[in-house]
């Protein structure tokens, strides 16, 4: 029904995280549910000091900016401003720290979600055809996601509950 992309780049000393996700769900050729969403993260030593993103879920618009100043990271999501203590975390899930994590900033609106972390232990699971050793991970609370996370760090599958209950899978291709 769509994709979840992430594109890594190197700008200077900092990783910069192209995010873009495209999802048409159809029922006999009709488009019932649109949700596209692009976001731009920066990283430097191993902590995100920007995000742009740009959402339409099914016809909500969402803005996030998150930039880094005086200690902080502040954040405008959709015209509301709030702060988030320099280290905190998006929830695009594709960095191995967002398990060591108790809130995590929306990546739509900016709100932070508080979450509990259950490490659910070793697990197999399929990764471009062959069977492979992941770490798997619950999220519960304000984000609902099981994350699979290779021994090198790599987000190689995610599983969760779509608003209208149906499963939904993202993995890594």
């Amino acid at each position: 029904i769509g994709t979840h992309a992430y594109t890594f780049r190197e700008k200077g000393a900092r990783m910069v995280v192209d995010i873009n996700t495209d999802i048409k769900v159809k029922v006999a050729f009709l488009t019932v549910y649109r949700f596209e969403h692009k976001a731009i993260e920066e990283w430097h030593r191993g902590k995100m000091v920007s995000t742009f993103s740009t959402t339409n879920d099914d016809g909500k618009n969402h803005k996030l900016k998150v930039s880094f100043g005086g200690n902080n990271l502040k954040i405008n999501g959709d015209g509301k401003l709030s702060v988030a203590a320099y280290g905190a975390m998006p929830a695009s899930l594709w960095h191995p720290d967002t398990v060591k994590n108790t809130a995590l900033i929306n990546t739509l609106d900016g709100k932070m979600m508080a979450i509990t972390v259950d490490d659910l232990g070793q697990d197999q699971v399929m990764v471009k055809g062959r069977k492979i050793a992941a770490r798997h991970y619950r999220l519960s609370g304000d984000l609902e996601r099981e994350l699979w996370f290779d021994p090198a760090g790599t987000l190689v599958q995610v599983q969760f509950k779509g608003d209208d209950g149906s499963d939904i899978s993202y993995e890594l291709r």
